[in-house]
């Protein structure tokens, strides 16, 4: 397959969109989600500070939103005495919220310009969330180590 210029400068435009409006999303995320509200309820809990970066790791290294949230289940699962992820259903709240995140990646991919529509792929609505998720965990982690420092005096 022949790529001319033009879907090259598409895609190099497009790839400049996406990362403006994901870092205007993930700015917002501090503002509208109870991101600040979950790190404080984690720092709260039983969690130390390695649980936590695990889950960012992962977010950082895989390619599907699915694998942090089985994750995140997974360990509310094994949370039998309810002192980390699941105490008062934080984890449950946390998976809920990176669930929400598709549909502000449908919004930015839907807000995508006609002339840029030529660059788009079936498969941009995952790779938006996904980024869109990973901003979301980078804030819950930077806001719980803070939080934590603080509560652990």
């Amino acid at each position: 397959m022949i790529i001319n210029a033009t879907q090259t400068r598409e895609q190099a435009l497009l790839r400049a969109a996406l990362k403006g409006e994901i870092a205007r999303a993930s700015d917002e995320q501090l503002e509208q989600t109870g991101v600040r509200d979950l790190a404080a309820r984690l720092a709260e809990s039983d969690l130390d500070t390695s649980q936590v970066r695990n889950l960012e790791n992962l977010a950082y290294t895989t390619d599907k939103v699915s694998d942090i949230t089985d994750l995140l289940k997974k360990l509310i699962g094994r949370d039998g005495a309810r002192r980390r992820w699941a105490k008062d259903n934080v984890g449950q709240e946390l998976i809920a919220a990176l669930e929400a995140l598709r549909s502000e990646a449908d919004k930015i991919v839907k807000g995508i310009p006609d002339q840029l529509q030529g660059a788009v792929d079936a498969d941009l609505p995952r790779r938006v969330h996904l980024e869109l998720c990973r901003e979301f965990i980078k804030h819950l982690v930077a806001e719980f180590l803070y939080k934590a420092a603080r509560t652990r005096k």
